[in-house]
């Protein structure tokens, strides 16, 4: 017998927007690192325009397994670094991911808090993309594609059979990279490998966080035509982090 859901049982997700929790080994550490890179004030998380980013202490296990590899922002093995895409109807919305299958030990979900604001006189303004490694392509079509509604925009190969996802939730972009062969048996979940905070101005906010003696890299060219992007080397962070502006939003 074929099974047809209520006709008032949500259909889709209409992802927009994203709350990033992050897994970090020292929360006052983190809670300084984004005060400074988002300029704001130094809180239990901080909101930019379109979501915000959290912090909680690391799993022990996987502190362990990171110090064992000598790189703290290595994939965490636990899986602790969480990405929750905003929905108007969170509960709806979790109830649908059941029903299609989401692995539980998958580092996203979806939230109807995402806590996003008007953003005022600040030079970050957004997230602008979040990247995720994946154990192959499928899974990671099946992940971000199947369960959870974004918008598939990109697909291309990078080298050596690796490929990079491109998907969309209104104006975030989630970037996948995939591994180079089909998963067998019970593949790795997804992991967040890295967030890029969209500035108004790269130069200004490079200039402003040396002032406040954070390091990063020189402004470059981004990789997309158009871009302007730096590195921000403080670990505190607690994952891989960049900055990207449009040169076409200011003037020079």
């Amino acid at each position: 017998m074929a099974y047809h859901e209520p006709v008032t049982a949500m259909t889709g997700l209409v992802p927009a927007g994203a709350m990033i929790d992050l897994a970090t080994v020292d929360t006052v550490a983190t809670a300084d690192a984004y005060a400074r890179l988002l300029d704001s004030v130094v809180a239990t998380s901080v909101s930019v325009g379109n979501g915000s980013v959290r912090w909680h202490p690391v799993n022990p296990n996987a502190e362990n397994a990171r110090a064992t590899e000598g790189d703290v922002h290595d994939d965490d093995p636990a899986g602790t670094h969480q990405v929750s895409f905003g929905v108007t109807d969170s509960v709806s919305a979790r109830r649908l991911l059941d029903r299609r299958g989401l692995p539980h030990d998958e580092p996203v979900g979806v939230t109807d808090h995402t806590g996003l604001i008007e953003i005022g006189d600040v030079d970050v303004e957004a997230i602008d993309h979040l990247v995720f490694t994946a154990p192959c392509r499928d899974h990671a079509l099946a992940i971000f594609g199947a369960c959870l509604d974004l918008d598939f925009r990109l697909d291309r190969e990078i080298g050596k059979g690796a490929r990079q996802l491109f998907f969309r939730a209104a104006d975030l972009v989630v970037e996948v990279v995939t591994g180079r062969t089909s998963a067998t048996g019970d593949p790795q979940p997804c992991a967040l490998w890295g967030v890029a905070w969209r500035s108004r101005d790269a130069a200004v906010t490079h200039r402003r966080l040396g002032d406040l003696g954070v390091p990063t890299s020189e402004v470059r060219i981004g990789r997309k035509p158009g871009t302007r992007v730096f590195t921000v080397h403080d670990r505190a962070l607690a994952t891989r982090t960049v900055v990207i502006d449009t040169e076409t939003r200011h003037a020079e």
